[in-house]
């Protein structure tokens, strides 16, 4: 039969396994269990399938929802993110989802609705519950549009839009304020609070983006009404530029310093105060031009002739009687008026100001007088006003002082770095010795492992050695006498006795080296015999 047999396979191991030691035994039991529950583990890892999330970020509401939906089907789901996230099959995800979704399934928090509420109005509704049904749809679509932003798990904005009022000339302004919460782990950035500002003031009329308040749900203000967004004008882009100018003067300056007096001996600390008020300069100058070009000139004359005029009559007298005076017979009267309009250049000038300029700088150098001893300090100070780029006019202010420098921190941390350094090499070592003695233990088990094969080593005995019943006669005799042979084969004939005594070494060698099969076969011999 050219197959294999499983009873003589199962009755081969069987004597396999009979013929091993306690110890073998255990062993061996020991490792078929282990790849019996390895082998049952990897078959049912590899058959347990892949999940992939289907909705995230649920309240518990809807996550209890479309749990329940899942449980009826008979679909199986796992658990996430406390809840809020419920997984499917991997191969099931797009199915899962468009089903769900087909049963409005998450159906969203209710406070949150949007326009759907205007379609919940009857015609009976009066103006001022049109306008709130409005204004809460409005602020509905507005917290769903913020909580489309990464990063932001919900939101809740409110917003208080006066009423225009015929009667009144100065209305008042519409505000809004918004809180959002963030998801775990992540934090929203003065670019992302900027655009939630401006996505409410773009969709309200009339609402300017510094009437938007911004907090998250730690009570954290993020962007606050009056200030014009939270980019560079905000309270953190107005820190973060003072710091980022503070650091780039320091650094100049302490790159300077490292150079003079080495690295480690002097400290650099740079107060900077910025101007971030925006300003807008209008200036209109009039030139005359060279030469001077007329644009309109204009020249009248009036003249006037007469023959002479009427006696004009006097002052009255005592008796009231008015004197005469005689004219002279010959009047003229001339009049001339000119006037000139020349060209006038105009030069016109706007100048805004960026947020942001310098307006003081204050630094402190403090060196160690270990090591600056010999250093002009007049001569320092204009190198550091130089490298910082102070401006006297604008009132900085540079001070450079000495003063001895603690170094027993620094003295203690390189102690540890070299004791760290010392410990690490003499670990290097120790491992390398490790490692060269387990080699030569093993070289040299491999020697005494070679040496002692060949003391017990010897040719290959012949079959009959092993038989326990042995035949009567010479023939075990001649057996052993031929194996002793075959070691000591001798290149010549030699005599009898020379043979025999040959013969006697050989049986005593092989009585030496195989005691065991010998004994054997005399106990062979003396069971024959009796």
């Amino acid at each position: 039969m050219n197959g294999l047999d499983p009873r003589a396979m199962l009755a081969r191991f069987s004597r396999l396994f009979s013929g091993f030691t306690p110890g073998q035994r255990v062993v061996t039991a020991a490792a078929a269990l282990a790849v019996v529950v390895g082998s049952v583990m990897f078959v049912s890892w590899v058959s347990k399938p892949t999940y992939a999330p289907v909705f995230t970020g649920l309240s518990s509401t809807d996550a209890a929802a479309v749990t329940a939906k899942l449980t009826d089907s008979g679909e199986p789901y796992q658990l996430a993110d406390g809840g809020q996230t419920v997984m499917v099959p991997q191969a099931d995800v797009y199915q899962t989802r468009i089903t769900l979704s087909g049963e409005g399934l998450p159906a969203g928090d209710s406070s949150t609705q949007g326009y759907s509420l205007l379609d919940k109005q009857s015609m009976t509704s009066s103006d001022f519950q049109q306008k709130v049904t409005y204004q809460r749809a409005l602020e509905g679509e507005l917290a769903k549009t913020i909580e489309s932003i990464d990063g932001v798990q919900a939101a809740v904005v409110h917003l208080a839009v006066p009423q225009d009022d015929v009667f009144t000339t100065d209305a008042a302004k519409p505000t809004g304020s918004v809180l959002v919460k963030t998801a775990p782990g992540a934090t929203l950035s003065s670019t992302m609070v900027d655009s939630i500002v401006h996505l409410v003031a773009g969709s309200v009329p009339k609402l300017d983006p510094t009437q938007v308040t911004v907090a998250d749900a730690s009570g954290k203000v993020l962007n606050t009404a009056g200030e014009s967004g939270s980019g560079s004008a905000g309270a953190d882009g107005r820190q973060a530029q003072k710091i980022a100018v503070s650091d780039a003067t320091a650094a100049a300056v302490q790159s300077m310093l490292d150079k003079v007096v080495g690295p480690g001996k002097a400290v650099v600390r740079v107060d900077a105060q910025l101007n971030f008020d925006q300003q807008t300069i209008d200036r209109q100058e009039y030139v005359p031009t060279k030469p001077n070009t007329t644009l309109t000139q204009t020249k009248s004359t009036e003249t006037y002739k007469g023959a002479g005029g009427a006696p004009v009559g006097g002052v009255l007298g005592p008796d009231s009687v008015g004197t005469t005076t005689s004219g002279s017979g010959k009047n003229s009267y001339v009049k001339e008026d000119s006037s000139q309009t020349n060209a006038v250049g105009t030069y016109k000038e706007q100048t805004t100001t960026a947020p942001g300029k310098i307006q003081r700088l204050t630094v402190a150098v403090l060196l160690d007088s270990k090591s600056a001893g010999a250093v002009d300090q007049n001569q320092l100070s204009s190198l550091v006003s130089a490298a910082a780029g102070l401006d006297s006019k604008r009132g900085d202010v540079v001070q450079v002082s000495q003063m001895a420098f603690d170094t027993t921190a620094a003295a203690a941390a390189q102690k540890e770095l070299e004791q760290a350094a010392a410990d690490k090499k003499q670990a290097d070592l120790i491992s390398l010795g490790k490692t060269i003695g387990l080699g030569v233990l093993i070289l040299l088990a491999l020697v005494i492992g070679l040496i002692r094969s060949r003391r017990r080593g010897g040719p290959a005995a012949p079959q009959e050695i092993e038989v326990y019943r042995v035949p009567t006669g010479p023939a075990p005799v001649d057996s052993l006498l031929e194996q002793a042979e075959l070691r000591h084969s001798l290149p010549q004939r030699e005599s009898a006795g020379e043979q025999r005594a040959r013969s006697r070494e050989s049986i005593g060698t092989l009585a030496r080296e195989r005691p065991d099969d010998v004994a054997r076969l005399l106990r062979g011999w003396i069971a024959e015999g009796s």
